[in-house]
This record gives C-alpha cells, structure tokens and sequence, in this order.
C-alpha cells in the first residue's frame, strides 16, 4: 500500500500538466507541438536514467533510492508552480522527470521480493493502481508526493541484498532476451494508455461532442483501468497468464478504432467503450510486471532488470503525446486510434 501511495503521488504530479493544458499554454504562449514536448519530457527521462537507477537501486537498496527520487520531484513541482518563464518552468518539467526515474523501477521489485509467483501480479495489479488513480485525480496538491514519501519511509522494508558487481550484472541482465520481450510488449500499452489520458484531454472532437464531460470519459478509462488492475489477474491464472496476456490486447485493439468512430458520430456508445477497453487494459498491464520476475534474472540483479524494463517501455509513454499530436495533425482521431490499436 506504501508503494501504491508513491504510484499515486508521482503521477498525480505528471498527470497535472495535461488537466491544466489551457492556462499553462496561455501563461507561456506555448504552441501545440512544443506542450506535447513538454507532456512527453518526464517520461524521457524515465527512459534515458532506467539503468542508471537500476545501478543505484542494487546499490541502495529500493527504500532509499524511491525516497530520494520522491524528494526531487516535491521539489520540482513546487519551484515549477513559481516558474516565471517558459525555461524555468521547461527544467522544472524535466527535473520532476528525474524524480519519476528514481522512483518507479524500485516498485517491481516490491511484488517481486515480497510474493510468490502466483501473487505478484495482482500485487503488480495493486501498486500499479496507483497509477491511474493519479491520474483521476491530477489537481492535486504537491504535498501529495511529501505525503507518498513519508509513507514509503515508515512502511518500506529494507531488503538484505547481496553485494554485485555491477559490471558482470549490466552484462548479463542485458543478454536477456525474454526480458527485452517483455518491455518491447509493455511499451505498446503505455502507447495505449499515455497517449489515451494525455492526448484526449485537449481533443476538440471528443470536446465539441461531450463539452465538460469530456474531461469524465478520460476519467472514466482510468477507473476502468482500476478494475482491471485489481480484478483481472486473478481471472487470468484460471485461464492461463499467456493466453489472457494475448486476448486481453487483442480485445483492446479491436475496440479501440470503435472508440473513435463513436466520438466522431457522436454515439453515446462511447461510454461503454471506454470501461471495456480500461478494464482490459488494465488487466494485462499487471501480467507483464509479473513475468518481469520469471524472466531468469538472479534475484542479486533484479534492480538493473528492473531499470531496463521500465527505461524501455517507457519510450512508448515518452511517444506517446508526440505520436498522438503528429497522427491527428494528419489524420484526425481516427487515424489516432488506428495507431494506439
């Protein structure tokens, strides 16, 4: 639950950008193209400092290493809310990216060290509950992430860690190519869920339909998210984690080009659309993070795996905005969700 905290703190913070995109676009006289830069910029360097934190983590230990990283993103976001120029406010964006990097690779080794196998993905499924959960709720005050990092500090264990060579470790964690699998297929859903929560909310169609429910439909994909976070792993042991990994996406591809032709048409269908897609969503998320432990790597190098998973699958949430801003200038939503599909 310490963990789900810190999920739901720095994302919360991340999330804010989108939900203020108007004032914050006015403030600064910023185009379209250079907020979706500015949108895509934490999750950059989420995947330039995976590895790096990774070190760090087998170094550390994942209690210290998330709570600095939650103290540099407080930090952040409090000099950013003073920013009196588009520079300032630029390296605040990218310095609260930092914090992110430090934070997230600690929390899959929490599922890991603290599970067995047939646990950790609706473990996986809680902590990462946070996540959407931040999103919901992306108004919220920076003491949030103060909060997430008292939490972590009183109820985050210390893990007794075998001394590593880093060098070896970087070495063999690398040649792993079930582990690289993994985290290519888990960046195609933060393609799918950044580009969703980031890119619809400043979307004129979905706004010239919905008006201010729009900003509810968003919302509404991340609660269905939730429950697919939470409800799902356990319904995917029973028919087989591959093969609910497979029909979970397969379903939300299917779905997805359905979403958009129902905004387009102004089809109430929309709705429904949007939690089916959510919950499916979320129900294979959990499911990579779980086969992130049973990828062969020693547990003494989890932390490195750890890093490099969560570097690469977040190039598709640094993609993500980017992707979505270049196919509608082209295309529209439609062609949006061709891509996210």
């Amino acid at each position: 639950m310490g963990a789900w905290f810190v999920n739901f703190s720095i994302w919360a913070g991340d999330i804010v950008l989108a939900v203020l995109a108007e004032p914050i676009m006015g403030n600064y006289h910023l185009t379209h193209s250079y907020f979706s830069f500015l949108l895509s910029l934490p999750i950059f360097m989420m995947v330039l400092l995976g590895l790096p934190v990774g070190v760090l983590i087998a170094k550390l230990g994942p209690k210290k290493t998330a709570i600095l990283g939650l103290l540099i993103a407080f930090l952040a976001q409090v000099v950013r809310g003073l920013s009196p120029d588009t520079l300032s406010f630029t390296l605040c964006t990218l310095i609260y990216g930092v914090g992110m990097a430090v934070v997230f690779p600690n929390l899959p080794k929490i599922a890991e060290s603290a599970f067995p196998p047939e646990q950790q993905a609706l473990a996986s499924g809680v902590y990462m509950s946070g996540l959407p959960s931040g999103a919901i709720l992306g108004l919220i005050a920076s003491t949030f992430l103060l909060v997430g990092g008292i939490l972590w500090h009183l109820t985050a264990r210390e893990l007794k860690e075998e001394k590593v060579s880093l060098r070896e470790g970087i070495h063999k964690v690398s040649r792993n190519r079930l582990l690289w699998l993994v985290s290519v297929a888990n960046l195609t859903l933060l393609i799918t869920y950044f580009g969703a929560t980031k890119y619809f909310p400043s979307q004129e169609q979905l706004r010239d339909y919905l008006g201010t429910l729009s900003s509810i439909l968003v919302a509404t994909i991340s609660v269905a998210l939730i429950l697919g976070l939470l409800l799902l792993p356990s319904l995917s042991r029973r028919i087989g984690e591959k093969k609910a990994l497979v029909i979970y996406q397969l379903l939300t591809a299917l779905l997805l080009p359905l979403f958009a032709w129902g905004i387009i048409s102004h089809s109430a269908v929309v709705w429904g659309l949007a939690i089916l897609s959510g919950v499916l969503l979320g129900g294979t998320i959990p499911l990579y993070f779980a086969y992130l432990s049973r990828v062969g790597v020693e547990r003494r190098y989890f932390g490195i795996a750890s890093g490099i998973f969560v570097s690469v699958l977040n190039i598709g949430g640094f993609a993500a905005p980017i992707l979505s801003q270049t196919m509608d200038d082209f295309g529209g939503i439609f062609r949006v969700a061709i891509l996210f599909s």
